[in-house]
């Protein structure tokens, strides 16, 4: 008995005193330990969600805002976040005391002999009143629950970010190809019209009998093989622009008007050669994958936390009003009651549930670095793929210019009586195959510059 009254004593004391007083010193989350590269030394970068815009794209800024505001995803993604922001506000909502009031209305009769003489008594009576219920928070069970919401409403936000991340990648991937493609088709059209002139020009030197039936049987063929290059190209960028459409959420009927095109090629944005590493940790997903490891670890303290007593205090107070005749006015009653429940015996159920939690906390962990991991490759690929590409581009660039210069020399040659129309014109086919490379790596260059920016999350 003595050692029964000095613990309630101690709660009550604990309860007075308020709720720092029983605190328990619960094991501090803590980042994994990861084995990152060094940062460099530079001024710290911070993420851009409207990375897009680096472009300078007024047609892709349109299309990357329509895609985010109809997106299903993105809108599923979304209700994610009011869904864990409605846990948090009923977690939270476990720290302060319920108030709940109700009434009732009763009549009693009372009938009753006495000798020869009956008495009948009706008694009417109502009440109305409030209860107040309330824990006291002792061992922080309801702050770690109300915490835990709080760390799994964030995940959802920086969920809802990677959405939004991989819903902008995917708009800017096909845009750029959409210009490449359309780029391409104009530039095999080109081809087309010199070819043409190239044929008819070893037509009449073939009727002429200064060509060859050999040279201009060739040139027809090479104008049907480039010709034949024409309709899958009008298909892909078809393709292409109905893809942007439905990325876009345009509807079958604005479906039938075409998409706004740039006038100019986009600006190619300056990437970084080297990342730092403490950025990349702020992406989206690496950001969500922690949230939920934090809220884990959470969890465990929060069931920990059960083994220990509960404290609630209940007030009720109200009116009361009767027909009785022993009993005039309206009264006023009340009622406090405290309540102590401690854990005594529950085979084992609050260590299995810290063992589920402890796997969960696990596989959370695991999650979180095998999220950081293939983020870093991720990363690592799209800068590899940047210089290759930038590589690439150089090459075809020269040769470009190499070929430019060798056709205004053969144009010069033709004008001296040294060259023939036919040297021109093929100088100037050979140019338009080499523009085709060109386009085809400025298209992927533009796409490696996206890649890499969903690589780090959104800016840099």
């Amino acid at each position: 008995m003595p050692r029964q009254r000095t613990f309630l004593k101690g709660l009550i004391l604990c309860a007075l005193v308020g709720r720092s007083g029983c605190a328990i010193d619960w094991p501090v989350y803590q980042s994994p330990k990861l084995d990152l590269p060094p940062a460099p030394a530079r001024k710290p970068a911070s993420v851009d969600r409207q990375w897009w815009k680096a472009f300078e794209d007024p047609a892709l800024d349109g299309l990357v805002a329509d895609a985010l505001a109809n997106n299903l995803s993105l809108a599923k993604a979304a209700a994610n976040v009011e869904e864990a922001r409605a846990l948090v506000g009923e977690a939270r909502s476990l720290l302060s005391p319920r108030i709940d009031v109700g009434g009732r209305i009763s009549a009693t009769q009372r009938q009753l002999t006495i000798g020869s003489k009956d008495l009948n008594d009706v008694t009417g009576s109502a009440a109305a009143g409030a209860t107040l219920n309330w824990e006291w928070d002792l061992w922080g069970r309801i702050r770690q629950t109300n915490d835990a919401a709080l760390a799994r409403l964030a995940a959802s936000e920086h969920t809802r970010n990677a959405v939004e991340l991989s819903v902008s990648y995917t708009v800017a991937e096909a845009y750029f190809l959409l210009l490449g493609l359309e780029t391409k088709l104009r530039v095999t059209r080109e081809s087309v019209r010199h070819l043409e002139e190239i044929t008819h020009l070893e037509y009449r030197r073939w009727q002429a009998q200064v060509g060859t039936e050999l040279a201009y049987r060739q040139s027809m063929a090479e104008l049907a093989s480039t010709l034949s290059r024409i309709p899958p190209l009008q298909v892909a960028v078809s393709r292409a622009e109905l893809a942007l459409q439905v990325l876009a959420g345009r509807s079958p009927q604005q479906m039938k008007s075409p998409l706004s095109r740039g006038d100019r090629l986009p600006n190619l944005p300056d990437t970084p050669k080297e990342f730092d590493s403490q950025l990349l940790l702020r992406r989206p997903d690496i950001a969500s994958a922690e949230q939920l490891l934090l809220a884990a670890h959470i969890d465990i303290n929060a069931i920990q936390a059960e083994r220990y007593p509960r404290l609630t205090l209940s007030i009720l107070a109200g009116l009361l009003a009767t027909t009785a005749k022993a009993i005039s006015g309206v009264p006023l009653y009340w009622d406090i009651t405290g309540g102590l429940i401690a854990p005594l015996y529950d085979g084992g159920l609050i260590d299995s549930r810290v063992e589920g939690a402890q796997a969960r906390r696990d596989k959370a962990e695991a999650h979180y670095r095998y999220t950081v991991s293939s983020a870093f490759g991720e990363t690592y690929d799209a800068m590899v793929v940047r210089d290759w590409i930038d590589k690439v581009l150089a090459a075809n660039e020269y040769e470009v210019e190499m070929r430019r210069k060798s056709v205004e020399l053969t144009e010069k040659s033709y004008q001296a009586g040294r060259s023939s129309k036919y040297e021109v014109l093929s100088e100037t086919v050979r140019l338009l195959n080499a523009q085709l490379q060109v386009v085809d790596a400025r298209q992927n260059q533009y796409v490696s510059r996206a890649m890499l920016y969903k690589a780090l999350g959104g800016g840099f």
